[in-house]
C-alpha cells in the first residue's frame, strides 16, 4: 500500500507540472470564457451552447491530451518500471493501480474543474432551455467518455511500446467506431452519437432508458479496460 501511495503521489505531481496539463487547461478554460461572454450578450441557448463547446472545444483538446496522458503511463517509463519492479520495492499491481489512480483521476479532476463552473455560468447566463436533470445525467455521460477514453489508453499504454503509434491508435479507433456504431444505429454505445444528442440531453429529451444504457456500457467497457490492464501488466515480460 504504501508503494501505491508513493506512486501515486510522485505521478499526480508530475501532471500537475506538466506543460501538457497546464495547456490542456487553458485550451479549455479560454474559450468557455469566450462562449460565457457570447451567450450573456446574444441571448444563445444553454443547451446549445453546452453542447457546441463539448462536441468543438472539450472533445477534440481533450481527446489528444487524455491519449497521450493515458497511452504514456506505462509504455514512457519502460526504464523506471523495470527498476522498481525487478529490485522488489513495488509490485506490478501496485504500480499499474497507481498509474491508473493518477491518470484517471486527474482526467475527471479537470473535467470537473472546468465543465462544473462552466456550465453554472451557461446556465445563469444564456436563455435557460436546459432542464438541471438533463445537465446532469448529460455531464455524466461526458465523464463516462472520457473515463473510457483514459482507461482504454492505459489498457494500450501495457501492450503498445511506441507511444506515438498507440495514441494515434486510441484516437482514430475511437472515432471511427464510434462512427460505424451510429451509422447502424447503435447511438448508445457510439461515443460520436452521444455527442451529438448532447443538446437534446440537457434540455431533458433523451428518453431515461437511452440515458441509463450509455452510463451502463460505457462504465461497463471502462471497467473491462482497468482489468485488461492490470492482467496484462502482471503477465507482461519485462
Amino acid at each position: 500500500m504504501q508503494a501505491f501511495l508513493a506512486i501515486l503521489r510522485y505521478d499526480v505531481g508530475q501532471l500537475a507540472r506538466s506543460w501538457l496539463v497546464r495547456s490542456w487547461i487553458a485550451l479549455l478554460a479560454i474559450p468557455a470564457l469566450f462562449l460565457v461572454v457570447v451567450a450573456a450578450n446574444e441571448e444563445e441557448l444553454a443547451s446549445e451552447t453546452l453542447a457546441a463547446y463539448t462536441a468543438a472545444v472539450y472533445a477534440p483538446f481533450s481527446a489528444i491530451a487524455v491519449g497521450i496522458l493515458a497511452v504514456g503511463a506505462v509504455s514512457g517509463e519502460a526504464g523506471i518500471i523495470v527498476d522498481s519492479i525487478l529490485s522488489k520495492s513495488v509490485t506490478r499491481t501496485e504500480y499499474i493501480a497507481a498509474k491508473i489512480a493518477a491518470r484517471l483521476g486527474v482526467t475527471l479532476a479537470i473535467y470537473v474543474l472546468i465543465m462544473v463552473p462552466f456550465t453554472y455560468l451557461i446556465m445563469r447566463y444564456a436563455v435557460s432551455d436546459a432542464s438541471i436533470s438533463g445537465v446532469v445525467v448529460g455531464l455524466l455521460m461526458v465523464a463516462s467518455l472520457l473515463t473510457f477514453l483514459a482507461t482504454l489508453g492505459i489498457t494500450l499504454s501495457t501492450m503498445v511500446t511506441n507511444v506515438l503509434f498507440a495514441v494515434l491508435l486510441l484516437v482514430v479507433g475511437v472515432l471511427i467506431s464510434g462512427i460505424i456504431l451510429q451509422f447502424v444505429g447503435l447511438n448508445w454505445m457510439s461515443t460520436t452519437a452521444v455527442i451529438n444528442e448532447l443538446p437534446r440531453t440537457f434540455r431533458g429529451e433523451t428518453p431515461a432508458w437511452d440515458q441509463a444504457r450509455v452510463l451502463m456500457v460505457f462504465s461497463g467497457l471502462s471497467a473491462a479496460a482497468v482489468a485488461a490492464s492490470i492482467w496484462h501488466f502482471r503477465q507482461k515480460d519485462l
